[in-house]
């Protein structure tokens, strides 16, 4: 369990010093932006919480989503120190920050974003 648990942080350690963001990163960014610009998430790749959390707060995320207008690009930004991949996101008429965390079966475990000025 400690050797789990060491690898864990190294791992992590790694990523952050690295800027190393999580396998497919940008792909699943553009696939769960997506889903939320539809209204059609699929909460199955959502741990839990962060699903119960997602279908509550849908109806602000879609709005939000929709006055931010078509996504024009995506640039990586840094993973940051507690592990969550960090994106610049370009929208039509809105500049965004994205960030999420993947749990250890490889589904989100955080997923937060902000109008940036």
């Amino acid at each position: 369990m400690l050797a789990e648990a060491a690898k864990l942080v190294a791992d992590l350690e790694n990523r952050t010093k690295n800027r190393r963001p999580v396998d497919n990163s940008e792909a699943l960014l553009r696939s769960v932006i997506a889903e939320h610009q539809n209204g059609e998430v699929d909460y199955d790749r959502m741990v839990p919480a962060l699903a119960d959390a997602g279908r509550e707060q849908m109806p602000m995320i879609r709005a939000d989503l929709e006055r931010a207008g078509a996504l024009r690009s995506i640039s990586f930004r840094g993973v940051s120190s507690d592990g969550w991949d960090v994106y610049d996101v370009a929208f039509e008429n809105a500049a965004m920050e994205w960030r999420f965390a993947l749990a250890a079966d490889g589904r989100f475990s955080g997923l937060f974003f902000r109008r940036l000025p």
